[in-house]
């Protein structure tokens, strides 16, 4: 195995800073709860409500995925040598139409998976048990808050776990002489775990983005291939259930 010992650093390296991640989670709504209950003893015209169970899960998110970008930028520029876009695969993506395909090739997976769900309830029943439903209770929790969800899905959830496990981990890995189809996956099954932590059925469907996202990495030849690949997928369900929340309010 090439450089063993500097490949088992690495990996314990990842694993430190998704421990970081939790302990992130942790300090933002450590934070929220505080600063929400300092506001509430403020006397005002106006009572401050006490955040609901979504709103920290929200924050809780948005400091893991904050810290795993916090984290692929400082690894990113160590393994660089100071140059943070070479330490995390940041170059021109090559073989643009054939990434261009890939984006279309999720948007087909997804709508051929909602089809297959429909027609057989016992699908559709699973992937609504481990599929987040990122527009839900819109009417509870107001807009303000799926504004929030819709920008931790579609923005920085792709942006940090891209520059993180296919931008720092990839590069690393590659640079240290291991094979694609290794590096694919030592990039893929920490990011499908992480995934199924609250649902692990979820490792399932998440497993065709997995390689799809791998292969866009490696025919790319950029981390803003897999970027874009991710993003596309993930817009496109968010689009996918607004879709479904337009439509059961018409009927």
């Amino acid at each position: 195995m090439p450089g063993q010992r500097g490949s088992i650093f690495l990996l314990l390296g990842m694993l430190a800073w998704i421990a970081a991640g939790f302990a992130g989670a942790l300090v933002s709504a450590g934070a929220l709860r505080v600063g929400s209950a300092l506001l509430r003893t403020v006397p005002g015209p106006i009572a401050v409500p006490a955040p609901g169970q979504l709103v920290y899960v929200l924050v809780a998110a948005s400091g893991f995925q904050g810290t795993l970008l916090l984290g692929a930028m400082w690894q990113g520029r160590q393994a660089g040598g100071g140059d943070r876009r070479a330490g995390l695969g940041i170059r021109p993506v090559s073989q643009v139409g054939v990434v261009v395909l890939l984006c279309a090739a999720m948007i087909g997976w997804l709508m051929s998976f909602v089809g297959l769900a429909a027609t057989f309830p016992a699908l559709g029943d699973f992937a609504k048990s481990v599929a987040p439903d990122v527009l839900s209770d819109l009417s509870d929790h107001g807009s303000g808050v799926v504004v929030l969800k819709v920008a931790l899905v579609t923005v920085l959830a792709p942006v940090s776990e891209e520059l993180f496990f296919r931008g720092w981990i990839w590069e690393a890995l590659r640079r240290r002489g291991y094979a694609v189809a290794m590096t694919a996956g030592l990039t893929a099954v920490p990011w499908l775990l992480l995934h199924g932590i609250d649902s692990p059925g979820r490792i399932l469907i998440l497993i065709p983005a997995a390689v799809v996202f791998s292969l866009a990495r490696h025919i790319g030849r950029s981390v803003l291939a897999s970027l874009a690949v991710h993003m596309t997928n993930n817009m496109t369900a968010v689009l996918m259930q607004a879709v479904a929340v337009l439509f059961g309010q018409e009927q």
